[in-house]
């Protein structure tokens, strides 16, 4: 931005000479404008010492003014602020995570969440880059709270999204006078946790053990006596399966967006409301109300540069109904993606924790 000098000369100057001798010493004119009493124009702060020379030469009297110094701030400190306000501080904001947000499943998983994550170093108004990775906080989540499948992150802007996903209901089998039972792996992996109502631990934590071995003996030992006592509970491991995946380009996914308030006469077949409004007991015999979900549909298409955004979330939903209830994915790594015949096809390494424990009687040889 050029600094331009204002000036100010009497209306008699002889302005021909003036603007003669102005182009002679290659000073440029900015602004130039005549009233009754005087000349007023500008010229750039570098042509300032040669038209200090051209007024002693032509002996004319002059008014000179900087014309930054009109206003406090000048248009150029102005277009810098703008620049710091609309580009550095949204970049300098960005760099720190102002909110955490949990989408769980009740409030006092909410509050339990928060602790295990305040504990990891993650709370709000944090450095961005001090932030774990994905899998680090995953597995955390994941090895502390059974109840979750999956958890799925979301960084927008300077919110942080923490979204645990619940693992299907598992239903306990109830066997009365079942004969007494080891607990041995159903496959190879490495042992994570013991959930025990009954039995003794055969193995240790952060141990490799492979299909058929014993983890938790279904018996106590007195001296050279064995009493069977049976045993039951879980035993989680961790181990890594490669899969292949094969999904349409064209996915059509639906999305509760909206709710909407409806209030209508009463009929017979009862208005299924995702929350339904309670009125006073005379009013309920005519109206009913509650709100209803509406729901907005969504085709995507599927490329291979979308897999973190799209491609990721729609195959772990596909995964976990395939495999056993209970389990977890920690950690995953995609292998290879391509797009042949109009269909996404590739591969993936998992990493899952699942209880792996599974009853074995215990042969009545060795009951002592």
């Amino acid at each position: 931005m050029k600094r331009l000098i204002k000036i100010q000369a009497p209306i008699s100057t002889d302005q021909f000479t003036l603007y003669k001798a102005l182009k002679e010493q290659n000073i440029e004119v900015y602004r130039l404008h005549t009233n009754d009493t005087h000349i007023n124009f500008s010229i750039q702060a570098k042509d300032l010492n040669a038209f200090r020379k051209l007024r002693k030469k032509l002996k004319m009297p002059i008014k000179l003014e900087d014309e930054l110094k009109e206003s406090t701030i000048s248009f150029y400190s102005w277009s810098i602020m703008g620049v710091f306000f609309f580009i550095v501080i949204p970049i300098i904001f960005a760099q720190f995570i102002w909110t955490v947000h949990i989408e769980s499943d009740s409030p006092e998983s909410n509050i339990l969440l928060t602790e295990q994550l305040k504990e990891m170093g993650i709370k709000e108004r944090m450095f961005a880059s001090k932030l774990p990775s994905e899998q680090e906080i995953r597995q955390n989540i994941l090895l502390k709270h059974k109840e979750y499948s999956w958890v799925h992150f979301s960084k927008s802007g300077s919110i942080f999204t923490v979204a645990p996903m619940l693992a299907p209901p598992q239903t306990a089998k109830e066997l009365k006078d079942a004969p007494a039972v080891n607990l041995v792996a159903k496959r190879s992996g490495v042992i994570t946790d013991f959930i025990l109502t009954k039995g003794v631990r055969a193995v240790e934590k952060n141990i490799s053990v492979k299909k058929g071995d014993v983890l938790v003996n279904g018996f106590v030992t007195q001296g050279n006596k064995r009493i069977l006592t049976s045993a039951e509970g879980k035993v989680y491991a961790s181990y890594w399966i490669e899969l292949s995946f094969e999904l349409p380009t064209q996915v059509a996914v639906t999305n509760p967006n909206s709710k909407e308030l409806v209030i209508q006469k009463k009929v017979d077949n009862k208005q299924k409301f995702w929350k339904e409004i309670q009125l006073p007991a005379f009013i309920q015999k005519y109206v009913q109300a509650g709100y209803v979900q509406k729901n907005h549909h969504i085709t995507y298409s599927l490329t291979e540069q979308s897999i973190e955004h799209l491609i990721r979330p729609l195959l772990f939903q596909k995964i976990m109904k395939e495999l056993p209830t209970g389990t977890q994915l920690l950690e995953d790594k995609v292998l290879q993606v391509s797009i042949q015949d109009d269909k996404v096809k590739g591969k993936i390494l998992l990493l899952i924790n699942e209880n792996i424990a599974i009853p074995y009687v215990i042969p009545q040889g060795d009951e002592s």
